[in-house]
């Protein structure tokens, strides 16, 4: 990935990036089930006598009404009088035509949100639990990324940075297999170097790290220094703003910081260059990337390359038995 502004309003409309190969699955966790009972397209209803904008919001939420409170409900319904023009939310009438999509983005977004603030609670109990993250760590051990020696190092550090940033750590490492192949310090295209891919040019990524008169020498520092970089890119680009950030708004922040300003989770993003297969809509690189797409694709990458880390160890285990 080359699109690396440093500051959340900077555009690289001059950026290419190089499309990196990447294979396919299929997503079956809880998040993007319960995001699935979402409708996300745009569409109409008509009020039906006895319906109010509560009611509607409810049953347009579908599966996923029972993982939001009442005042959440009641905020996404304002939210759907606001963008439909509509004075009184206690008053619609039979006959009328309501847009619910405004609703839909919104609950999708909050419904991310939720997830990260629970992965962040857990950041504060005694057991840290981070699966993704370690296996991506382990499997850089493996592919020689780094010492076993610096695994409990770099792991404390990629969670002192979820707490300062309010992202979650296994997000972090969902982000950097698409990124750098699993946090390889010294991964590189020509132009972005490094476990995030900072880019060369002024007023990006590696610039915003220190490195923009030599972004090559980034590679030659170790995952844990660059772990350093990460911390002041991430304060530069101001993530914890988006707080608690979202595996979207997390990659955005790594790929273009002012894709972020597009919250619908639906509407084609602003992102030049060729990017991964994995991040566009339906796996077309001919088509658009949405922040649905990077989910997806951010989740299908990873479990693709850990499973079959997972399926390596196993075949050598039993090679030694």
């Amino acid at each position: 990935m080359q699109i690396r502004p440093s500051q959340t309003n900077a555009i690289a409309n001059d950026a290419t990036a190089q499309t990196r190969p990447r294979e396919r699955a299929s997503s079956t966790n809880a998040f993007r089930q319960a995001l699935a009972g979402v409708k996300t397209d745009m569409q109409m209803v008509t009020v039906k006598p006895g319906d109010t904008l509560m009611s509607l919001t409810r049953r347009h939420l579908g599966d996923a009404a029972n993982q939001f409170s009442n005042s959440q409900v009641l905020q996404l319904a304002q939210t759907v009088a606001r963008e439909n023009g509509i004075e009184d939310p206690n008053r619609i009438m039979p006959g009328q035509a309501i847009n619910m999509a405004p609703m839909t983005t919104t609950a999708a977004l909050q419904l991310r949100q939720s997830e990260v603030a629970r992965a962040q609670l857990n950041l504060n109990g005694p057991n840290i639990n981070t699966p993704t993250l370690d296996r991506t760590l382990q499997r850089a051990v493996a592919k020689g990324y780094m010492a076993s020696t610096e695994l409990a190092a770099v792991r404390d550090k990629i969670i002192s940075l979820g707490k300062r940033h309010h992202f979650a750590p296994d997000d972090f490492a969902r982000m950097s297999l698409m990124e750098s192949d699993g946090l390889n310090p010294r991964a590189t295209n020509g132009s972005c170097h490094g476990i995030i891919q900072f880019c060369s040019g002024g007023n990006r990524g590696a610039a915003s790290a220190g490195y923009g008169q030599n972004p090559k020498e980034i590679t030659n520092l170790s995952v844990l220094q660059q772990l350093d970089l990460v911390d002041r890119y991430f304060s530069d680009t101001r993530l914890k703003d988006f707080g608690p950030a979202s595996l979207d708004d997390l990659y955005l922040t790594v790929l273009t910081p002012a894709a972020r300003n597009e919250t619908r989770v639906d509407a084609p993003l602003n992102i030049n260059g060729k990017q991964a297969a994995y991040l566009y809509e339906g796996r077309d690189p001919s088509g658009v990337i949405t922040r649905n797409s990077i989910v997806e694709g951010l989740k299908s990458n990873a479990r693709d390359r850990l499973g079959n880390f997972t399926s390596t160890v196993a075949k050598m285990e039993l090679s030694r038995m």
